[in-house]
């Protein structure tokens, strides 16, 4: 059982600062994958029949914020939940049985935290953990300025050592890059973060400008693998070269099986064996136009006939057979050219495959979009 899949902005109240300083990634890291935020103390819980309203002035929670209440004497109240409705100093959420109104104990909420466990730290570095899923760890060097390196491994012993790394270091030495800012200063950079206890998905802007034209967006945890019991279907995808501004390579896609994606890597082949494997990721390749990147080109949008928005899900593959080895989890790639603005959301049509589904547009360098999935509907 993996935890609620949860949405985070640099707009949030009490979210940390992304800049061009040594150190800010594994600050925002520790926040949103280990710690939480925007804690503080909450005056009261009361419950008319499954909904609970929670008192706590200027707490800055939105609508569908995943939040944790701690210190409630009952257990129902306890824990985490998607926030229904809110006021400038209350919050509602949906509640278990029925629970003594109002709540008594020492009463506290922050925005909740992916779950994942912080194994090792040292200066400007820190090594965390999936809590779910295949465990692997992500170890981030966060000494420079305007890119972090980072790398994943199957085990660690301290922040500095741990076996079958992927990338490994003859494929790219030093890591894959993740970029904070173009700029050495203190200025904060729009961010955007997606996902659980078992992968995430990281959108930075590091000019910091208005249309998001030069976000990015990288990843590391689990994809939904076609083998079962696929102990390292885990990916880390990120830029292959210190360039700030436009390595941006999630948004890649190849229109062969047989081809790579560079700064894609997966910790093993489907067989279990060998080490890191540079994979390859591919869409829906004739409505997209041929774009090698996604939502960059494609059909009108609206689609005329029926005036719809389509997307399609992405496929990891191993160039090497080829191997269809599964699916990207909470990704998807817009047929049309960037048909959304930046952090644009939607929900997939009552009746169709994407029902239940919520989604939000992410602009990527220069002109590719890529749509994740926000709704609580990941599956691997």
């Amino acid at each position: 059982m993996t935890t609620n899949v949860k949405l985070f902005k640099s707009t949030n109240v009490g979210a940390p600062a992304l800049t061009g300083q040594a150190g800010s990634l594994i600050a925002l890291l520790d926040a949103i994958l280990v710690n939480g935020y925007n804690a503080g103390s909450v005056t009261s819980i009361t419950r008319s029949g499954s909904t609970a309203t929670a008192t706590r002035a200027g707490h800055g929670f939105q609508i569908g914020d995943c939040i944790l209440n701690e210190g409630v004497d009952q257990a129902e109240y306890n824990g985490e939940f998607y926030i229904t409705a809110v006021t400038a100093d209350t919050y509602q959420f949906t509640v278990s049985g029925t629970p003594v109104s109002p709540a008594t104990g020492v009463l506290t909420s922050k925005k909740a935290p992916l779950g994942w466990t912080k194994s090792y730290s040292g200066t400007n570095k820190a090594v965390y953990r999936q809590l779910g899923g295949n465990l692997m760890y992500l170890r981030v060097d966060d000494a420079g300025t305007s890119t972090a390196r980072v790398v994943g491994y199957e085990s660690m012993v301290d922040v500095d050592t741990g076996t079958n790394p992927f990338p490994a270091g003859t494929q790219i030495s030093g890591g894959l890059y993740w970029s904070k800012s173009s700029t050495t200063d203190a200025t904060a950079r729009p961010w955007l973060l997606v996902g659980n206890d078992r992968l995430f998905y990281h959108q930075i802007n590091p000019n910091s400008d208005g249309t998001a034209s030069s976000s990015m967006v990288f990843s590391f945890g689990d994809i939904k693998s076609y083998k079962v019991g696929d102990a390292f279907g885990t990916w880390i995808v990120g830029g292959t070269s210190a360039s700030v501004t436009s390595n941006n390579l999630l948004h890649h896609l190849v229109n062969s099986i047989a081809s790579p994606s560079a700064g894609h890597f997966l910790g093993r082949s489907f067989t279990q064996a060998g080490s890191s494997l540079n994979f390859g990721k591919h869409s829906d390749y004739v409505k997209g136009q041929t774009a090698s990147a996604m939502g960059s080109s494609g059909m009108s949008y609206p689609s005329g006939p029926d005036s719809s928005l389509y997307l399609s899900p992405v496929w990891v593959h191993e160039p090497t057979g080829p191997h269809l080895r599964g699916e990207a989890v909470g990704l998807w790639n817009p047929l049309h050219a960037r048909p959304l603005s930046n952090w644009d959301t939607f929900e997939g049509a009552a009746g169709s495959v994407l029902a239940g589904k919520k989604f939000i547009a992410v602009n990527m360098y220069t002109s590719a979009q890529a749509f994740l999935e926000i709704s609580n509907t990941w599956s691997f």
